[in-house]
């Protein structure tokens, strides 16, 4: 039986104002590129709007590559990323409700992940 897949969150207006902040990975200033966190993706799925972070284009493509860090390490820089901007954000009343809500939805498989919460 297949399942139909669920489409992500898509939000420009909400990638646009990622990116106008600056590198939340080295702190270079602005422009930066709107980087997803790498959780979830494959085989033509791709991650929600809501899970998202600033990356100058050299972090975004090291970020992308993978690299040095082990699967956990990485889901936990992850997490703390996207919780960064969140909170940025927050302070700044740019978070949007409806991105809110899209992000609670879409971060609770990687929050069981992160701290090992029962699935």
């Amino acid at each position: 039986m297949m399942f139909p897949k669920s489409k992500p969150w898509r939000s420009e207006k909400h990638r646009r104002l990622i990116a106008s902040m600056d590198c939340a990975i080295c702190g270079r200033h602005e422009p930066s590129q709107c980087a997803h966190v790498n959780f979830g993706k494959g085989l033509g799925l791709k991650t929600s709007d809501a899970l998202a972070f600033p990356a100058c284009p050299e972090c975004h493509r090291k970020h992308d590559q993978g690299g040095l860090l082990t699967k956990e390490q990485r889901h936990q820089l992850e997490w703390e990323l996207v919780d960064a901007t969140r909170s940025k954000l927050i302070r700044r009343n740019q978070w949007a409700k409806e991105t809110e809500a899209e992000y609670q939805v879409a971060i609770m498989p990687l929050s069981r992940v992160v701290h090992g919460e029962a699935a």
